[in-house]
């Protein structure tokens, strides 16, 4: 009898480990889909819910559960709202250059009915030339018929020319909003670098091409403590800061973006020597001291990264490219915690 209740007690206690293992895993998924369907507005998701995944110990309680429950609900309902916002946005963008194409179009159907009805008028009149019978009549006629078609034509000329400058200007407005439409989609907000989005597309060129390239992954290391200690606010002039740093070190021919949260992606378009040397170059310079605002003052952050860097083998898709890549930079982040604790 004793033994069968400390069956059923290690069988609960290990359901509830395999619940919370299960309830972590499935806010890392959120987090990762929220990144991918809505890079400008997924990635401030994905960091509060990896903290929130953060914080769920084995020991946790009932209470504390149920307060990140709250707290995840919370935050995914910011996102829903911020991610129906940006659709919205998105979709008047659309419509505003919809709405610019159409006017210029009926302008244009406007202007060649007006002509079209003028020249009937002119046929009208030459034919109605040919029936006359007085020859000092007809001449008369035909030349004011040609001095109606030389003044339509020079008007013509004249609106065209105007009509021609005044659609090169809007086609000239609608590609800079098409641009700056497109930027945005392409770009993380806050570092300015390629987002999540633009790098798979890449990513999925390259492959396509089946070009000769490399992907590096960068996990800052103790990023998470900057923002417990000095403020979120902290944390993104560091992330503004590094990125900087890391797209001086790179040619302007490799792509380099963030991931998101405090992870840095570089595409290296070489073979995995030459990455490693370029990689390597990172190291040197983009690592170090950091001058971090925090409020009124100014405090210097040493900050360093675990890299992982994988090279495209001519068949893997863009999935298990990055998941290779991943894998080298937890075995490096994972060797670098057990060289620390070592030298503890």
């Amino acid at each position: 009898m004793i033994s069968l209740r400390k069956h059923i007690e290690s069988y609960s206690e290990e359901l509830a480990k395999a619940a919370l293992c299960a309830y972590k895993e499935i806010l890392d998924s959120v987090a990762k889909a929220a990144v991918r369907a809505t890079p400008l507005t997924g990635a401030d998701l994905s960091e509060k819910l990896n903290l929130l995944q953060a914080s769920i110990s084995d020991n946790i309680t009932p209470g504390k559960l149920a307060e990140l429950k709250q707290s995840a609900e919370l935050e995914l309902a910011k996102w829903g709202d911020g991610a129906a916002q940006q659709s919205n946005n998105i979709a008047k963008e659309i419509r505003d250059l919809m709405i610019g194409v159409a006017a210029a179009a009926a302008a244009v159907g406007e202007r060649d009915a007006r002509y079209s009805s003028q020249f009937i008028d002119l046929t009208t009149k030459l034919q109605s030339v040919a029936r006359l019978e007085d020859l000092s009549g007809m001449r008369r006629s035909v030349l004011e018929s040609a001095t109606e078609l030389t003044a339509v034509v020079r008007k013509m000329n004249e609106e065209n020319k105007q009509s021609n400058s005044e659609l090169r200007a809007e086609l000239a407005k609608y590609r800079a909003k098409l641009a700056q439409s497109e930027a945005r989609a392409s770009t993380d907000p806050l570092t300015g670098l390629a987002n999540r989005r633009e790098i798979e597309g890449q990513i999925e060129e390259r492959i396509w091409w089946k070009s000769s390239f490399c992907l590096a992954l960068l996990d800052l290391n103790g990023f998470k403590q900057v923002n417990d200690v000095y403020g979120h606010a902290a944390g993104d002039d560091l992330l503004k800061q590094f990125g900087a740093e890391l797209k001086g070190q790179i040619r302007h021919t490799d792509v380099v973006g963030r991931w998101g949260g405090d992870e840095f992606v570089v595409i290296v378009d070489s073979g995995l020597k030459e990455a490693h040397t370029r990689i390597a170059r990172v190291r040197d310079w983009a690592f170090g001291e950091y001058n971090i605002q925090t409020g009124k003052d100014v405090v210097q952050i040493q900050i360093g990264a675990s890299i992982g860097i994988a090279e495209w083998d001519g068949t893997e898709s863009a999935a298990e490219l990055i998941e290779k890549a991943d894998q080298c930079m937890y075995a490096e982040k994972n060797w670098s915690r057990k060289a620390r604790g070592g030298a503890a």
